[in-house]
């Protein structure tokens, strides 16, 4: 038995999936979970305890983000067109998309139910 190859891994890793929203088309990736959380909140402690307070969490987190952890969402979601910090010639700037409100919660609901 051979373990698992570096190509074959990424590419069982790699799911993206195009979505529509504002009648705009991008491709979307899965992001992770703990980007949801802030810093100082311990995710871990809270699936040792119980798994259904885990997804508790995680629902509220979800029902009510703040501008950081839609920010690190949209970052991590958005895999094209590239979402970025800063503007250039090959990235967007996020600030532009969550100037958009109706945009930037349909990316993030759409990321978060990939």
């Amino acid at each position: 038995m051979e373990p698992i190859t570096v190509e074959e891994l990424k590419n069982r890793l790699k799911k993206e999936r195009t979505v529509r929203v504002n009648d705009l088309i991008f491709r979307i990736r899965r992001a992770p979970i703990l980007l949801l959380a802030d810093e100082n909140e311990d995710l871990w402690a809270l699936a040792r305890q119980d798994k259904e307070a885990l997804s508790g969490r995680i629902k509220d987190l979800i029902a009510n983000p703040t501008l950081p952890r839609m920010k690190r969402v949209l970052l991590a979601g958005v895999a094209s067109p590239r979402l970025a910090f800063q503007d250039d010639e090959n990235t967007v700037c996020v600030d532009h998309i969550l100037a958009h409100h109706e945009l930037a919660a349909g990316l993030f609901i759409e990321i978060v139910n990939f």
